[in-house]
């Protein structure tokens, strides 16, 4: 935080403090302003003009007060919210002015200095998307510092989920934004909107598809729009086993190929593949990243070979992992396994460390038609099971997926 609190003295006097006589300017001004007095070497060392030596109390107190907090402990507990509460501010008075070009200008600087960069491009691109500015928005996803690869997992997520819950409010994306590259990859490919794959974000995946603007985007939305034709009963053109195998895919998606290898392809030894997968993908690195697909579809399809398969390697393998919904996912999965082997105890201390409140947003409708398939069938009270089995066909009906029926509900578990 020292180094925060000698931009702010810098700003404090308009000027860098570079040489003697910035700081005897320094040292004055504390004694004009406080009637407290630090010497100018005192400053020099501060600033590495002098030999640096480490500030004592005293003299941080001084300085804070000096940029208007009332102590050292002050600046380091209030500091990054004033900056935070400065951003937003001049945010909202450059979108009343319209003024696009201090927005873009606002976002450059914001990546260089800003510690919640993510939560604040998130608002703005939020605001921009109300008030259906998507010109100014494409402009901003266009700039450098808003590439992929710029941002943590997390953070992407976060913007992801963020952005994505708004576009599926509104149900439509902009032509514009369609087209956009760094839009695609962090809000399209983070915000994997499986509520909506019979509206806006099907529609969304087939144009993608159409216009192959990447080639990862392209294998994406083909395993997607497979995915659809799955929950739609429709015939599902066979992948390409090789996909499978390539290492410069990013693990998710491998794993949602695998899943919609499976899906495609009926009569294959599935042992044979999920062990080969395995050696290619996790011999010398675990992740179940992985494997994250294949939770969902090993229980939309009922196989206790693949859930089998995947309790087994990550039992083994993992001890903590950094994504709790992934983790969460497993859980689920976990309790289909058991409770299909008739299994309860395990069953139950499976569903139990599962939490509906805890699964991804973009997934979380999907998921909770799973979570009540179980539910159902554990519950023992018919009112229960009444009530249940309506929350499932409203669900079931919103979201359009004649996989979902009634009879799949009941007899899941016979």
């Amino acid at each position: 935080m020292v180094e925060k609190l000698k931009i702010e003295i810098e700003k404090k006097i308009g000027e860098k403090i570079v040489n003697r006589g910035d700081c005897e300017l320094v040292s004055f001004a504390i004694e004009e302003n406080l009637d407290e007095t630090i010497s100018y070497n005192t400053i020099r060392r501060l600033f590495g003009i002098s030999p640096y030596v480490k500030p004592n109390k005293n003299t941080l107190n001084t300085l804070s007060r000096f940029i208007g907090y009332k102590n050292y402990f002050d600046f380091m507990a209030n500091y990054e919210f004033k900056e935070k509460t400065k951003l937003l501010e001049s945010t909202y008075i450059y979108l009343f002015e319209e003024n696009n070009k201090q927005i873009i200008e606002l976002v450059k600087s914001a990546k260089k200095r800003h510690e919640d960069f993510s939560g604040f491009i998130t608002i703005l691109i939020r605001e921009l998307i109300n008030e259906e500015k998507y010109s100014l928005i494409n402009e901003i996803f266009n700039l450098k510092e808003m590439k992929f690869s710029n941002f943590n997992y997390t953070d992407m997520i976060f913007i992801g989920n963020s952005i994505g819950l708004l576009l599926k409010k509104k149900q439509k994306v902009n032509e514009l934004l369609q087209r956009n590259i760094n839009f695609l990859n962090c809000i399209y490919l983070s915000f994997v909107d499986y509520s909506s794959l019979n509206s806006y974000y099907g529609e969304w995946t087939e144009n993608l598809n159409e216009s192959k603007v990447t080639k990862e985007i392209e294998i994406f939305t083909t395993a997607l729009l497979r995915f659809k034709s799955f929950l739609n009963n429709s015939n599902i053109e066979e992948l390409d086993e090789k996909l499978i195998y390539t290492r410069e895919l990013n693990p998710i998606l491998s794993s949602r190929l695998l899943s919609t290898f499976f899906l495609s392809n009926k009569d294959i030894d599935i042992s044979k593949v999920l062990t080969k997968y395995y050696s290619f993908h996790l011999k010398n690195k675990f992740s179940i990243d992985y494997f994250f697909e294949l939770f969902t579809t090993s229980i939309l399809l009922k196989n206790t070979e693949i859930m089998r398969f995947i309790i087994e390697k990550i039992n083994l393998n993992i001890k903590f992992h950094y994504q709790k919904s992934h983790l969460n996912s497993y859980y689920l999965m976990k309790a289909f396994y058991y409770k299909l082997l008739m299994n309860e105890i395990e069953s139950e201390k499976a569903f139990e460390e599962f939490h509906l409140n805890k699964s991804r947003s973009s997934y979380k409708e999907f998921t909770k038609l799973l979570f009540l398939i179980y539910s159902y069938d554990n519950s023992k009270d018919f009112e229960k099971k009444k009530q249940i089995k309506m929350e499932y066909d409203n669900l079931s009906n919103k979201l359009h997926y004649p996989f979902f029926s009634e009879d799949y509900l009941l007899n899941y578990f016979i």
